[in-house]
């Protein structure tokens, strides 16, 4: 019998474990479990005979946002380097991928798995919650209830439902046209998007026709909602500031936001919500998280979340499933099943 192999398993207090897969893959494999208190501490023991040094795949599993490790970004540019030759494949929960150096990885010839799909329905889920909250704002409804009565009958002018108005989604992928579906199917929303390019079969999905839009400033005068589902990229940063709020109709823009924070400018978020041009914004993602902007924070026509739209066992559960399916199918085949790159092209 020869050495077996290692795999290092970087773990979340919150995740789902298949116990007889995990087993299975044991009797193949050593594991590791990762409990580096840093990640120069992960560096380390990275170096030649070190204790991470055999490390032929590594898998990061569950909720990444909780736990010890929660900020430490593990596939970073100043992390990649330091990789063994012998590591072969990441695989990594989650559907954005922008905290990992991708195409570092690529070239040194590691391949890189997220898991798309895994968290479609919590994430679309909030999202419908979202735009439903920025049109009613039954967030600060809660907050009267609770503490101020009279103060929720302002909203007898303000407050308005999301039936037959105009949904514009950035990003029509997985979670995208998920949202657009519910929102179709729920509030008969007429349906927007914008993105690099059309997406036919995802448009052949919704029932009563879409819009495609090249650029989000010829959509936005169209929308009354606006829902952030794309990736962060140098592309899409601050894809949302002055000159696109400036663009909202006379009755005023929803945004609502579930993807990345830095996706939109905050302080224009902020000045187009006094100047009335943002009349709503529902964010489950922030610039500075773990945090809020503090001028956010006391403002009623905001629904503020703390990065939980992934925050489902259904998640978690596809996560493991989605991970040790690359996984296995790598070992097996040479090729995982899913991959952010394709490290033969």
């Amino acid at each position: 019998m020869g050495v077996k192999a290692d795999i290092l398993f970087i773990e979340s207090p919150v995740q789902a474990v298949d116990t007889a897969r995990r087993e299975a893959l044991a009797k193949k494999f050593n594991f590791l479990y990762y409990d580096c208190d840093s990640v120069n501490d992960f560096i380390e023991r990275l170096k030649p005979r070190g204790q991470y040094s055999g490390v032929v795949a590594i898998v990061r599993n569950g909720w990444h946002k909780v736990g010890k490790f929660a900020w430490q970004r593990l596939f970073a540019p100043e992390v990649v380097p330091h990789f063994p030759p012998c590591l072969r494949i990441i695989c990594c929960s989650g559907h954005g991928y922008d905290a990992s150096d991708v195409k570092g990885l690529s070239a040194r010839g590691i391949w890189f798995c997220n898991t798309p799909g895994a968290c479609t329905e919590a994430v679309s889920n909030t999202a419908w919650f979202l735009v439903l909250d920025t049109f009613r704002y039954l967030s600060y409804a809660q907050w009267c209830a609770r503490y101020d009565w009279n103060a929720s009958r302002q909203l007898g002018l303000t407050a308005s439902d999301p039936c037959g108005q105009s949904l514009g989604i950035v990003g029509l992928g997985d979670i995208g046209l998920a949202i657009a579906q519910k929102c179709e199917s729920a509030w008969g929303m007429k349906i927007h998007y914008q993105g690099p390019h059309r997406k036919i079969c995802a448009e052949g999905l919704l029932r009563n026709g879409v819009i495609y839009h090249s650029r989000i400033s010829d959509m936005i005068p169209e929308l009354d909602c606006i829902v952030l589902a794309a990736p962060y990229s140098d592309e899409t940063h601050h894809l949302l500031s002055t000159n696109e709020f400036a663009l909202a109709k006379k009755t005023g823009l929803r945004v609502v936001n579930i993807a990345r924070g830095k996706i939109i400018d905050e302080e224009a978020l902020i000045e187009a919500l006094a100047q009335g041009k943002v009349v709503g914004a529902g964010l489950d993602v922030h610039k500075i998280e773990p945090g809020v902007n503090s001028k956010l924070k006391d403002n009623w026509k905001v629904t503020l979340l703390p990065h939980i739209g992934v925050c489902s066992s259904v998640s978690w559960q596809n996560f493991e499933k989605i991970n040790l399916d690359n996984l296995e199918a790598f070992f097996t085949t040479g090729r995982p099943i899913n991959y952010v790159m394709d490290l033969n092209s």
